[in-house]
């Protein structure tokens, strides 16, 4: 099968290069010096005034395609374009996670966070909060029931002014 490169754009692609630009961080002067045009040729683009190239266009999707696999792939159809012929392939796989932290230095940031709300030290609060969870496993309530028991009251809504009498 032979490809030809078509001489048009299959659609309008404003929104589609606004969304390369912010993508790519560039500013329109920066888009328009990528394709090898000028500041004012980019806003034209945007504006739906003007269209780049087919050329220009798949330079765009394979500038993009390392950020935004799926946007590098609509700027790559629009000129007719599949990412296999733009010779790029799937995105690379996301990092790894990274594993939780530790539970114990999560339960020291909760100890942490209610010894500044009570002004004392972490080693008081601890020792409450162990008394307090102990006696909570033992009631079988879960950390739901307490926190929607423990929060406060909305602020009460001022009545009428009164009156002298």
């Amino acid at each position: 099968m032979t490809f030809t490169t078509p001489l048009h754009l299959n659609r309008p692609v404003g929104e589609l290069m606004g969304r390369a630009r912010h993508t790519m961080g560039f500013t329109q002067q920066t888009l328009g010096e990528a394709l090898g045009a000028s500041k004012r040729t980019a806003h034209r683009w945007e504006a739906g005034e003007t269209a780049p190239s087919v050329s220009q266009m798949r330079k765009l999707a394979v500038l993009v395609f390392p950020r935004d696999a799926i946007l590098a792939g609509e700027l790559a159809a629009s000129a007719s374009a599949t990412m296999a012929d733009l010779g790029l392939g799937q995105p690379s796989a996301p990092p790894p996670a990274l594993p939780p932290p530790p539970t114990r230095l999560v339960v020291q940031a909760v100890v942490c966070v209610a010894a500044d709300e009570l002004a004392v030290a972490p080693d008081t609060v601890r020792r409450a909060l162990h008394a307090a969870f102990k006696c909570a496993r033992e009631l079988r309530l879960s950390i739901d029931d307490i926190e929607k028991a423990l929060e406060p009251d909305p602020p009460k809504k001022p009545g009428p002014p009164r009156t002298p009498r």
